[in-house]
Parts: C-alpha cells; structure tokens; sequence
C-alpha cells in the first residue's frame, strides 16, 4: 500500500474528513487531497505529525512507498547544499574585502553578485527554518 492509500484509510479509520485532518496537521485540505492521490508528497514535518496523529511508526507510514524515501534523501541533500553555498559565498565575499584592504582592488561588480547571491541562498534558508519552526 502506498502513502496516499494509508493516509487515506487511517483518516477514514478515525473518522475525520479532509478538512479535519487538514486543520489538525495546519495543513490546507488541498495538500490533504494531494497526499491521498499521490500528486504530491509531504515533507518529513507533516510525515511526522502524521504518524504522531494516527498513532503509527514513520516506518510503517513509509516503507513500502519508493517515492517518498526518495523524497526524505533529496530533501535532507538539498539542505546541505544551502548551507555549503552560504558559507562558499561568505568565503568570496572574504577574498574580495582581502583584495580591496591589501591591494586596493575593489571588484565591485564582482561583490555585488556575491552579496545579491548570499541573500537569496540565506532568504531560502531562513525560510526554510521558519516554516519548520511553525510546523512544530
């Protein structure tokens, strides 16, 4: 069985609707029905809280289900490859204040794209923190 089919029959089991089970996981019951259909995929914030709501492992929620392992890995990957890019990104925004104390070289064009990409690698990142701040 896979995750859209368990959710669904836990939700049925226990007797709530969609948009009970949507208030319940501060979920919308739009994501709700993506997870039963299998057109999406939650993220591991609501795997857990599903399987705090039903009772259940997260193994047993996930198991059988390929898709959604694969889902947990890129995440969890995705994550260390923010972190890797904001501290590479620091790291040329060190050189290029390197270069303007010791030789007077200011690559201004070159610090600008640096800094503009440092703050969306940090915007996505903190973002990230506080939507699973708010899941919890």
């Amino acid at each position: 069985m896979n995750l859209g089919d368990k959710i669904k029959e836990c939700r049925k089991q226990a007797g709530l609707s969609q948009e009970q089970l949507a208030e319940r996981l501060n979920v919308s019951r739009q994501a709700i029905t993506k997870w039963e259909t299998n057109k999406g995929i939650p993220d591991i914030a609501n795997l857990i809280a599903i399987s705090d709501e039903f009772g259940l492992s997260l193994d047993e929620l996930i198991k059988d289900d390929v898709a959604v392992k694969s889902k947990i890995i890129t995440d969890s990957s995705a994550k260390k490859w923010h972190i890797l890019m904001i501290v590479y990104l620091v790291a040329i925004v060190a050189y290029i204040v390197y270069f303007v104390i010791c030789h007077k070289i200011l690559m201004i064009g070159f610090l600008v794209a640096t800094l503009f990409m440092l703050f969306f690698e940090l915007r996505i990142f903190i973002r990230e923190k506080i939507y699973r701040q708010r899941k919890e």
